[in-house]
């Protein structure tokens, strides 16, 4: 489906070993999601890889290439598995650099505990700026356009859930820092209908609202009588100026379904 060109796209790249065996659940990849929908920012893709410098290099610049933006989260602590920067750095052909403003913020956090290891999370990219610097700095790097690709840009967030989730935040609150196209509409439409059924009334509405993006979500739920049923839950999203769309999809599938075949939401919510 051909999208707005003034839409921007982006991309998730989540770093850790920890993430691919499961110790540990994903939660910075949910987190820049939703700060997406609130923005009308389409995420085309999130990935997750190992903490490899080879591995790290590859994805990005493959994400770089795709989509003007790209999210890293993990690998920018004082340890031997943190090489995220390093790997950064590699791939876009830049050295690391110690960077003299985040050294004093290292050094005021830690004091004289200072460490090697800690002043690690000194060295960047060369060209690395700080942003959203009260407390600890977002890093982003911004690439200039080549012979292919336009300008892209890359912020570089942390793995700790609660770090990365106020990196996200402190973004948020920074006038033009992040691109807002202004948000997704959501509409849904909830019904008893098998999909097979569905399918052609819904085929057509997406052909008639290309601009709505229209998904179909069957779940299993148990009636009172102990059996189980079927409800289809459609959704219906558009970004920014086309999100009075949503619902004008909505209810043009509501009329080919007919109002027999819609369900009522309850008030809790509870087919959602």
């Amino acid at each position: 489906m051909d999208r707005e060109p003034s839409v921007t796209s982006a991309a998730v790249l989540l770093i850790g070993n920890e993430l691919l065996s499961g110790k540990i659940r994903d939660q910075n990849g949910h987190e820049l999601a939703k700060m997406m929908r609130r923005r009308g920012i389409r995420l085309v893709e999130m990935c997750t890889v190992e903490d490899d410098l080879g591995a790290i290099g590859e994805a990005l610049l493959r994400l770089l290439a795709r989509v003007p933006l790209v999210f890293t989260s993990g690998g920018v602590g004082p340890t031997h598995d943190d090489v995220t920067m390093e790997a950064i750095a590699r791939a876009i052909g830049r050295p690391l650099r110690r960077d003299p403003d985040m050294e004093r913020t290292l050094r005021a956090h830690f004091g004289e505990r200072i460490t090697d290891a800690a002043l690690k999370m000194a060295d960047l990219p060369e060209g690395t700026a700080l942003t959203a610097a009260r407390g600890w700095p977002v890093m982003r790097i911004d690439l200039p356009p080549g012979a292919q690709a336009s300008a892209r840009r890359i912020y570089v967030l942390p793995g700790i859930p609660e770090l990365c989730r106020a990196k996200i935040e402190a973004l948020e609150k920074i006038p033009g820092e992040l691109p807002d196209a202004g948000g997704w509409a959501l509409e849904t439409l909830h019904t008893e209908m098998d999909e097979s059924d569905l399918a052609a009334s819904l085929n057509r509405v997406v052909a008639a609202y290309p601009e709505v993006e229209i998904g179909s979500y069957p779940r299993w739920l148990s009636g009172d009588d102990g059996r189980l049923r079927c409800v289809v839950r459609v959704t219906f999203e558009a970004i920014g100026e086309h999100s009075g769309r949503a619902g004008a999809a909505r209810d043009a599938l509501a009329v080919a379904l007919g109002d027999a075949a819609v369900l009522a939401v309850p008030a809790d919510g509870a087919l959602l």
